[in-house]
């Protein structure tokens, strides 16, 4: 992942260690300024004549903002500058659709010293399916750029009548003029370069006065419109930006509003590995957000994926609740808005499914890929109503259950009327859109679900983990109409849960104890042993033994690498510990399988996984964890192996450290019934844990956990929630009201040690 990314909102800039957009050897360019799916800009490159600096440092000020320090060598034929007498500062950051760069140059000897700056820019428009090399045959399109002084735009006329605009332009501030000079003085001209395209050539010779500086400003705006001589929809989810430039935050407005975010979640004390994983986190999924007009809510992850995920959305949304409860209310409200509304096979669309992604690159709005938004997603529509029933047992914001309970009973519909294709009770994907997505649960890659000798499932296709969800949003709904004092919903979600569990362990589950991956179209179960198994234990679809050879499996030599258990065992004829989805490791898909070992009682093996975890966060950079890794394991290489094309940052491993934080209090917290279950557990190496501010309905959490041996008490350092606080132990079920004192939970299992193989 040798690349740097500034995003804001829907803009982010993919660049070299350099902080350009060189035009490579073989013409493909993979970085850019990008915008909905769209590169803005596919040429950056500065330089300066004499060619004598140096880079000192790449240092990111924040997910929006870096800088870049030169110096320059010493003299030589080319220059008789004075070495290591010149800082070069360029300091980048992304606006409100736009891009912006200071170059400041300062010099330290005592003569004046001349240099000549310059960029190089060009801009193709094309869409993100052809940077990721998707779109095999050449999209011919015409672009325009037009120069005035300092000032270049391209513009691009889409097949589809939308107009996409990058308006480039540059200040100079020469220090040689007089102090009292206000004007920016004379600035060089664009040009064409010799190779006859759409490429400019700015330069400008800047005096650097002794001991003075000069400085220069690029400013780069981008603007998409619709046709305006014929009526348009925009892409659903997808607000146009004007044709005009707009002025848009400051800097400071830009970072204060990220202060001012994070300021209001919870802290984490006591532990520095663990804290500064959170907080890079939380920054991440700042960084992920967007705001479709419904509130705030993450995309998927950059670069690849910097669009509404409805899987991953959700999934990120539920992960970071802990943290936040407003980006699942966004999420919600979004996926909402994009529920399905017909019978679309062209898009995988029916009545009720919740949408998989919302592209609005030109090829899905021309129809050439059905992105635009498409449905092909299995798992997204019991997702969505898992995220609403446990934002509710966090806020307890019956308005907005109210306000979606039309979406819900879409979404019921949905399961039981066209994700079950057969009527045999199971949630079944089977692709219709032509250019759509075969696997269509969360490992979506072709060769990723597969029966025992290698042979893929031919469909439709059960997978174990979508029962699984849609087992949880039966019996969560139930109990959700149950409040709300509709007993007959109630009672028939009921219903349909037992009878789905009863028809699981019949199909699904061997003698055995063992559990299929998935069923293909004749019913016939692989058993293949995945990480698919583990999701399995957010329901009570299994019955005791089977839940224990579960646990077993996914703490298995086969599975575990002591930095995250693998997608596929190694034990598998598919396995791959570099492939996308037969063998590496998901950050999230561990996080929720130790989600579902918590709450299966089985505090050891979700230990394990946590501490694989911890393990892994200490070796990627500022603790940042990628999309995925390659599966090797701990005794094989000292440090996780990276996947060469992963999203980083991700929404999903972005969010894992706070749900992190969920699994070791054991929160379970109940707004309809105004009560806390907490059950706390630390790994070994954290002998105590402070959070605060853990933001329940209207009020505030401060929970302090402390290890003494294999014992683990905690104290309530604030609680203004008016809930009552249960112990989740045996005997366990009485109010605690005594907020200042220290209680002791159960004994902690020792952790199995990954590493010890």
């Amino acid at each position: 992942m040798d690349y740097h990314i500034l995003k804001e909102d829907d803009v982010f800039y993919l660049t070299d260690r350099d902080g350009g957009i060189v035009l490579p050897t073989d013409g493909h360019v993979t970085g850019g300024l990008f915008h909905r799916d769209t590169r803005f800009l596919s040429r950056l490159e500065w330089m300066t004549d004499p060619n004598v600096l140096v880079l000192l440092e790449s240092h990111p000020q924040n997910v929006f903002e870096t800088f870049y320090r030169y110096t320059n060598q010493p003299p030589s034929g080319a220059s008789r500058i004075p070495r290591e007498s010149l800082l070069v500062t360029r300091h980048q950051w992304i606006g409100d659709n736009s891009f912006h760069e200071e170059v400041v140059l300062e010099n330290f000897s005592l003569d004046a010293v001349q240099l000549e700056v310059g960029y190089v820019v060009d801009a193709d428009f094309v869409d993100m399916f052809e940077v990721r090399g998707f779109q095999q045959v050449p999209f011919h399109r015409t672009i325009s750029v037009e120069t005035r002084d300092a000032s270049c735009r391209y513009w691009y006329v889409a097949q589809d009548g939308w107009t996409t605009t990058t308006q480039l332009s540059l200040v100079v501030h020469d220090g040689s003029r007089n102090r009292g000079d206000r004007d920016p003085g004379v600035v060089g001209e664009w040009r064409s370069i010799h190779d006859g395209g759409t490429a400019r050539q700015w330069n400008q010779t800047l005096i650097v006065p002794a001991q003075g500086r000069s400085s220069l400003t690029l400013t780069i705006h981008l603007a998409r419109s619709p046709a305006l001589t014929t009526s348009h929809t925009a892409t659903p989810g997808h607000r146009s930006s004007s044709g005009t430039i707009p002025s848009g935050r400051t800097l400071e407005q830009i970072r204060r509003s990220h202060d001012d975010w994070i300021a209001q979640l919870p802290t984490v004390v006591g532990n520095a590995p663990l804290a500064d994983w959170y907080q890079q986190g939380i920054r991440d999924i700042r960084m992920l957000q967007s705001d479709l007009g419904y509130g705030p809510m993450v995309v998927a992850g950059v670069p690849w994926y910097a669009v509404p995920f409805g899987r991953d959305s959700l999934i990120a949304a539920r992960q970071f609740l802990l943290a936040s409860t407003d980006v699942a209310r966004g999420t919600l409200l979004t996926m909402a808005h994009l529920q399905g509304q017909a019978i679309r096979p062209e898009r995988d669309e029916q009545p009720g499914k919740i949408v998989h992604e919302v592209r609005a690159g030109e090829l899905s709005r021309l129809g050439v890929l059905p992105f635009a938004p498409y449905y092909g997603s299995i798992d997204a529509t019991p997702l969505f109503l898992m995220l609403l029933a446990s934002y509710f047992h966090w806020t307890g914001d019956r308005d907005l259950i109210i306000q979606l309970l039309p979406q819900v009973e879409r979404a019921l519909q949905w399961m039981t009327e066209y994700g079950d294709r057969d009527h045999d009770g199971f949630l079944e994907y089977w692709r219709e859109a032509q250019e759509g997505i075969t696997n269509q649960g969360w490992k979506d890659s072709g060769d990723s679900v597969m029966h025992g000798d290698g042979s893929f499932l031919e469909g439709p296709v059960a997978l174990c983990e979508v029962q699984a969800y849609a087992h949880r949003a039966y019996s969560d709904w139930s109990a959700i109409y149950t409040d709300l004092g509709m007993p007959s919903h109630a009672n028939q979600l009921r219903q349909t849960a037992d009878n789905l569990r009863e028809r699981f362990q019949r199909q699904f589950v061997h003698p055995d104890g063992s559990v299929a991956y998935a069923l293909d179209g004749a019913k016939r179960p692989s058993w293949v042993i995945a990480s698919n198994l583990g999701h399995v234990l957010v329901s009570d679809l299994l019955p005791s033994p089977s839940v224990y050879e579960v646990a077993r499996r996914m703490v298995s030599p086969a599975m575990l690498t002591g930095y995250g258990i693998r997608t596929l065992s190694e034990d598998a004829v598919r396995y791959n510990p570099l492939s996308y989805h037969n063998g590496s490791v998901w950050p999230h898909d561990t996080s929720l399988v130790a989600h579902g070992l918590r709450r299966q009682g089985h505090v050891s093996e979700a230990l394990t996984l946590i501490e694989n975890l911890l393990r892994a966060q200490a070796a990627f950079p500022s603790h940042r964890l990628p999309e995925l890794f390659a599966g090797f394991s701990f005794m094989q290489y000292q440090q996780p192996v990276p996947y060469p094309v992963s999203c980083s940052p991700q929404a999903w491993a972005a969010a894992t450290p706070v749900f992190i934080l969920e699994q070791l209090l054991g929160l379970r917290p109940d707004a309809p019934r105004h009560r806390i279950e907490i059950d706390p557990i630390l790994p070994q190496d954290i002998p105590t844990l402070e959070i605060h501010q853990i933001r329940l309905g209207h009020g505030t959490l401060s929970i302090k956990l402390t290890r003494r041996d294999r014992v683990i008490e905690w104290d309530v350092l604030a609680n203004s929630t008016g809930w009552d606080l249960i112990q989740a132990a045996k005997g366990g079920d009485t109010p605690i009201k005594d907020h200042g004192a220290t209680h002791r939970s159960k004994e902690v299992p020792g952790s199995k040690n990954p590493s010890k193989r």
